[in-house]
């Protein structure tokens, strides 16, 4: 059981790690809200990814082999929605920050991006289904699952949290600042990249 713990953890580490939707939102919310908004933001992330993990342990798939329209309308929505957000990204990538007045960051609407952005890609609770079948032997118990879901959430947190406060920092302002238009643009086409990746898939 432990292995299987050890062997869980890792893998959706590696997973976590790898720069996705979730990991240019948090940086994006990051140097552009400051980090009481990222860390809002990441909130959004892990109750997201708690959600896609119950959602896989519980069968979605299942649900999604009997009624498959409904898993090709999810795509659907979730890959329209990234690209929405890359569009947005690019067109106000050439915005200057000079001279605008500092707002208060909504904390709620980091949150709602961060939730909204990992709830966007249903592949999250494919990939945390096929992590449980591997990781944990069959006829483990509910208990023992739902501590393999706070567990997925809890690496989640941690990483993303990391990614938060590094890209809240001084150093990573400054270089953002002067790169902002280009890194925008870059994170607009890798959203919108993404978003259609998702609805090109089978």
């Amino acid at each position: 059981m432990i292995e299987g713990f050890v062997s869980l953890g890792l893998l959706w580490f590696v997973a976590a790690a790898m720069p996705g939707p979730n990991f240019f939102a948090v940086v994006h919310t990051a140097v552009e809200k400051g980090r009481a908004a990222s860390i809002a933001a990441v909130l959004g992330v892990v109750v997201g990814t708690a959600a896609w993990a119950l959602a896989g342990f519980f069968g979605l798939q299942a649900l999604f082999a009997v009624f498959p329209s409904a898993a090709t309308l999810i795509k659907l929505a979730g890959g329209a929605y990234l690209i929405w957000i890359g569009i947005g990204l690019w067109r106000n990538a050439g915005a200057s920050r000079a001279g605008r007045q500092p707002k208060v960051p909504s904390i709620g609407r980091a949150f709602l991006f961060g939730l909204s952005t990992n709830l966007a890609n249903p592949k999250t609770a494919a990939f945390a289904a096929s992590l449980f079948a591997v990781a944990l032997p069959s006829g483990t118990s509910i208990a023992v699952s739902l501590l393999a879901v706070a567990l997925v959430c809890f690496i989640s947190l941690v990483w993303y949290s990391v990614v938060a406060v590094i890209g809240s920092t001084s150093p990573f302002q400054r270089t953002y600042a002067r790169l902002r238009s280009v890194i925008m643009r870059a994170t607009g086409v890798i959203f919108a990249g993404y978003g259609t990746r998702l609805m090109l898939q089978q």
